[in-house]
């Protein structure tokens, strides 16, 4: 088997969570498209090894923090192909960290609180399955300062922005649309309201994080150092401000993941404001928009999704099944034009068949085609069909594979 470096060192990992995995519908079509990778002809590109390389989509961790010292809200970071734009992904501060067997449950924020910035990103890599190549832990006149000064940064929101001052909670801003200056998006960004669940603010700082992204293409008044880009380094390194400027100044797009409040019990001993995250959904967003930083959880093979489905749930669906079955999947592609009939596995090393035909009794029948092009650090290559659709119609999400790995989650828009 294959795989980049850097993503053979495999991570203990407790039981993940609660439960089955519950259906979440995603939007229609994989909006992560907007990242360049996903109609990258880099990465269909052959050397004269015959190896498809997978173009460099580093990945940074941004956490912001508020008067306090608390995480106030935290974000990923990637860059697209090529260094300018990307994806930046809303991670929720509460999201329970992957522990390992016999240490207390956390959050991530609380990670932040026992053992710093290297703690906290410790914890998000952890949960994510992803390796940051730059972090920070930033004040609300450091966001501010990255932001670049005075923009108009256009917002709507479906709720107001409170605050808790002595007398009580005030409220800053009602909901509807909004023209904010710079520094006002990072003072939001940078605040907690005591007592209030996360999930309340999770919408208002994703709508931040859109008007941030339509406010900054090509705007940027500072030019950020030069970077040069192969495929598969990023050299020098990128600082995180280096990472935003440079996100902001292509396509960009906001992701935020689902996420389900877990009530008290062994999960959440203490009752804390923590959530669960949707496994097959991060597998399926970090392996779009960043699967040059992904490492291989599991001591098995390699595999890369390609859908031309417009609709997400499919994708995510092949995703929940093999990771599962404890399968790493490492790179998910959307490709243009109409679904084959037939869900086909491609490889080229003939051991790996017996392992990918196996899967035929979670996904349907598969067609096998030995292949003479590998793609760097992917064993597998799978193809969805129509008869993939076909099978699981009707099916419970999952397949009805029972395992400790699967959490429940809640439904989750994403906006464009």
């Amino acid at each position: 088997m294959t795989a980049i470096p850097s993503r053979r060192h495999n991570r203990t990992v407790a039981a993940f969570l609660c439960g089955l995995l519950g259906m979440v519908m995603l939007p229609s079509g994989l909006a992560l498209a907007a990242n360049s990778l996903l109609h990258s002809t880099d990465g269909d590109s052959v050397d004269t090894k015959n190896i498809i390389k997978i173009p460099s989509t580093p990945a940074a961790l941004l956490a912001v923090i508020d008067g306090n010292g608390f995480v106030a809200s935290l974000q990923m970071i990637a860059l697209a192909p090529g260094g300018r734009g990307g994806t930046i992904v809303s991670i929720p501060v509460g999201a329970a960290s992957v522990v390992a067997p016999g240490e207390a449950p956390r959050r991530l924020g609380d990670a932040f609180l026992l053992n710093g910035l290297d703690g906290l990103t410790s914890d998000v890599e952890g949960l994510l399955n992803v390796t940051f190549t730059a972090k920070a832990a930033v004040t609300e006149a450091e966001l501010a300062a990255m932001l670049v000064g005075e923009r108009d940064v256009n917002v709507e929101i479906d709720r107001a922005v409170n605050t808790l001052l002595p007398t009580g909670i005030q409220e800053i801003l009602p909901a509807g649309k909004h023209t904010l200056a710079s520094a006002q998006v990072a003072g939001i960004l940078a605040s907690n309201q005591a007592g209030a669940p996360e999930s309340d603010r999770l919408p208002i700082i994703k709508s931040l994080w859109v008007g941030i992204a339509g406010a900054g293409l090509n705007t940027v008044a500072t030019t950020p150092s030069e970077v040069v880009v192969t495929a598969t380094t990023l050299a020098p390194a990128l600082t995180v401000q280096d990472f935003l400027q440079r996100t902001l100044t292509g396509e960009v797009q906001v992701w935020q993941f689902a996420a389900n409040a877990i009530p008290e019990g062994d999960l959440n001993p203490t009752n804390s404001d923590m959530y669960a995250l949707d496994k097959a959904e991060v597998i399926m967003v970090v392996a779009s928009v960043a699967p040059s930083s992904v490492s291989s959880l599991y001591a098995t093979i390699n595999v890369q999704i390609d859908s031309a489905f417009t609709d997400a749930t499919i994708t995510r669906e092949a995703v929940l099944r093999l990771s599962m079955l404890g399968v790493n999947v490492v790179l998910v592609r959307e490709v243009s034009g109409e679904p084959v009939a037939e869900t086909i596995v491609q490889y080229s090393d003939e051991p790996v068949r017996a392992e990918v035909e196996s899967y035929s009794s979670i996904f349907g029948p598969l067609a096998p085609k030995r292949v003479t092009q590998q793609v760097e650090g992917v064993d597998a290559r799978i193809v969805l069909g129509t008869n993939f659709r076909d099978f699981i119609a009707g099916q419970p999400s999952g397949g009805g594979i029972t395992t400790t790995t699967s959490i429940a989650v809640d439904e989750s828009e994403q906006t464009s």
